[in-house]
């Protein structure tokens, strides 16, 4: 009967109190958003980037070259590579006993952005699941077989975001976005031969041609500046101008072979760890080439990640550790306002204890609430965005899972509670209800 009298009187107050309480619900519902936001997403992507790094465990690229620049730039495609190597160290790596599969790339150039990356049809036949729209008279396990000179696969969000479907034709742009000598090819065109199924991940948002296209676009760049130093020079004398035309030729010859031959990197699938380990070892002593060991350099960025996690996790737990304080004041606010409220209990009869519990229903109640409503509002919101975060950031969100931090801010939420409820009861149990209403 006491412990009934005691909820019903928490939740009377509960309903005299209905702004405070409402506000203080909204204040640790909205941390609590931020928690499962936070958790989640990082979540994602660390999932998204140990899972690619799975593909292939090992990369062979240019001597000169970080591990975390190399892998960033041929694995996940999101940074410029630094130089180039000879095709034969792919043949060479593809000869080896040691390596199950070899797949050459290259960046070529960019579209709106998106890097340009020239592969072959067995790396497509790799990592594509395959194909929700191809071109006919295109045999999908050989794309980038004769005649596919122009063409391209894009992945399912690029398509989505530039309007692209298969037969339309686009123009690259040599260089990056942001360099001083970027600028588009008019004269080599692209033809959308396939779409990729979606993957999440980040071939959703890349663009590949045939290996041999990138080599051609140099070498179409390198007559495009020869064009334009001739141009320079016309009005010069015959004589000097036949001498010129002669250079040019020359260097016209060197530009079609210049970049023949020449790719970024190559992605290598070996047969068990031990031989990805040796592997490493050799190709980064040999001084022509630098190997990385993909999952340990992407378990060097999840650290990375995980700081920046937590960094945030830290600043949501301060929010909510400083809305439980406010909650804690407005409670200490309405123990001072019903004071003879409180004394008139106590000549009921009603002691100290009952009444102090009262007081923590309340706080745990309001702390309940607002974990509830924050954790309901979050993946909520998660599932609704979740298209739009998967195609921004190239995961597969879980909308419904609760991760390591929203967990830990449960925890934070119930000490806060448990601590301020306690902190209630000391105040009541310390407090003279006569003399209190007598002063006033």
């Amino acid at each position: 009967m006491r412990i009934r009298y005691i909820f019903k009187a928490a939740a009377h107050s509960i309903k005299h109190r209905k702004s405070a309480f409402m506000i203080s619900v909204f204040s640790i519902s909205v941390s609590f958003l931020m928690l499962c936001a936070i958790g989640n997403i990082s979540f994602g992507i660390a999932a998204a980037t140990v899972n690619r790094s799975l593909a292939f465990p090992l990369v062979v690229g240019p001597v000169g070259s970080s591990d975390t620049s190399l892998v960033m730039s041929s694995v996940f495609n999101v940074d410029k590579p630094n130089g180039t190597l000879d095709y034969g160290i792919f043949e060479e790596l593809s000869a080896d006993k040691r390596v199950r599969a070899a797949f050459p790339v290259i960046r070529s150039d960019s579209y709106l952005g998106v890097p340009i990356t020239g592969v072959n049809s067995a790396y497509i036949n790799e990592i594509s699941k395959g194909f929700s729209s191809l071109m006919q008279n295109v045999k999908a396990d050989d794309i980038f077989g004769e005649g596919a000179l122009h063409c391209a696969v894009i992945g399912s969000k690029i398509a989505a975001r530039h309007e692209l479907e298969t037969g339309d034709e686009f123009f690259g742009s040599h260089g990056h976005v942001g360099d001083e000598d970027a600028h588009e090819h008019r004269g080599f065109a692209y033809r959308v031969c396939g779409i990729l199924e979606p993957t999440n991940s980040v071939e959703d948002f890349s663009i590949f041609v045939d290996l041999r296209s990138a080599w051609a676009i140099h070498a179409h760049h390198h007559h495009e500046e020869e064009a334009e130093h001739g141009h320079e020079h016309e009005h010069e004398g015959e004589h000097e101008h036949e001498g010129e035309h002669e250079h040019e030729g020359e260097h016209e010859h060197e530009g079609e072979h210049e970049h023949e031959g020449k790719i970024t990197a190559v992605l290598v699938k070996t047969v068990n760890p031990a031989a990805t380990a040796a592997l490493e070892r050799e190709y980064s002593e040999n001084g022509r080439t630098n190997a990385a060991n993909v999952a340990k350099t992407v378990r060097q960025i999840v650290q990375y990640m995980n700081k920046a996690e937590t960094a945030a996790g830290f600043f949501s737990y301060g929010t909510l550790v400083l809305v439980m304080l406010m909650i804690f004041v407005t409670i200490l606010m309405s123990v001072n306002e019903r004071k003879k409220e409180m004394a008139l209990m106590r000549t009921l009869g009603i002691g100290r204890f009952p009444i102090a519990m009262m007081i923590v229903l309340e706080s745990l109640f309001t702390a309940f609430c607002g974990v509830f409503a924050g954790s309901a509002a979050g993946h909520a919101a998660l599932a609704l965005l979740k298209p739009r975060i998967d195609v921004a950031l190239g995961i597969s969100l879980e909308p419904l899972f609760f991760t390591e931090v929203e967990l830990n801010g449960i925890a934070v939420t119930a000490a806060t509670a448990l601590l301020i409820s306690f902190a209630a009861l000391v105040k009541i149990y310390r407090m003279n209800l006569t003399e209190e209403i007598s002063r006033d």
